[in-house]
């Protein structure tokens, strides 16, 4: 899988990545310099980011080929210029990570931009250009971590969304003993994920959809117990049927695994655009 990280907080992310053999990385930010690296020029406006002209880009990106992920922040103005890296790779499966920032630490034009790109990249999104995207939020992975210390924060809270999100990639490329991770509906291209805490039945979502209409519950169990334990496929079909409701449709996958804890992760999805006001 190709990763593509635009901007401070989409490098960043890119870079966790990076220890995993699975993915390609592909940095794009101002003052980038090594391989697979595009320096963009250094502009004071996201409508100076808007009108660059980007003659190097198309090459940058020519011989990509397969799955590829535009990983994006809402906050920097940086992330203007995603339609035009989009444009050069519109033929490949392509999602988005879009990293919402917390709304209530910007503003003004700040503001403005983020709910611009955040809108037009779900827009897009629904009009099939795109798979899907996924929508972090930062508030959500720093509630999840229990809050992080100001030097090294944004890496405390990739620490979270990174191996969670690499392991439902593995998931999905894997067969499951039983059930399965539903192909999403060509509406349901609005997207998050999160922890589940299979012994405490609890969810960590990194993003509050508004009225999510799909659920899957993914379980990593030891191979062990999965061939001992006679009560296990009851009490998670009972876990997964309690979440059901007349608006949300959910689904479960088990895996077999060799690790001597369980993993759960979530995938949520919504044909809604999500607009999150300001406190």
């Amino acid at each position: 899988m190709n990763i593509i990280g635009l901007g401070a907080a989409g490098c960043r992310i890119a870079d966790c990545f990076s220890k995993y053999p699975q993915y390609n990385i592909y940095k794009v930010d101002v003052g980038l310099k090594g391989d697979n690296c595009y320096s963009v020029p250094k502009c004071i406006t996201a409508e100076e980011y808007e009108s660059l002209d980007l003659p190097k880009i198309k090459p940058f990106l020519k011989g990509m080929k397969g799955e590829t992920m535009l990983i994006v922040g809402g906050s920097g103005k940086v992330s203007c210029i995603s339609l035009k890296i989009l444009e050069n790779i519109k033929k490949l499966p392509l999602s988005i990570m879009y990293i919402k920032p917390d709304m209530e630490l910007i503003g003004g034009s700040a503001l403005l931009q983020e709910r611009v790109v955040c809108g037009v990249l779900q827009e897009y999104a629904r009009s099939d250009v795109f798979k899907q995207i996924y929508l972090i939020s930062n508030e959500a992975l720093d509630t999840i971590v229990g809050g992080a210390p100001i030097i090294g924060y944004h890496d405390k809270l990739n620490e979270v969304l990174v191996p969670a999100f690499h392991m439902i990639k593995v998931f999905e490329n894997t067969d499951p003993v039983i059930g399965k991770i539903n192909t999403p509906k060509s509406t349901h291209k609005i997207t998050t994920i999160g922890l589940y805490d299979v012994k405490k039945n609890e969810e960590k979502m990194f993003f509050s959809l508004d009225k999510p209409r799909d659920k899957c519950y993914i379980y990593g169990i030891n191979e062990e117990r999965l061939k001992t334990d006679g009560t296990l496929l009851k009490k998670i079909t009972k876990q997964v049927k309690e979440k059901s409701t007349d608006d949300l449709t959910t689904s479960y996958a088990v895996y077999s695994t060799k690790y001597d804890y369980d993993l759960g992760y979530i995938i949520e999805r919504t044909p809604n655009i999500q607009i999150q006001e300001v406190k």
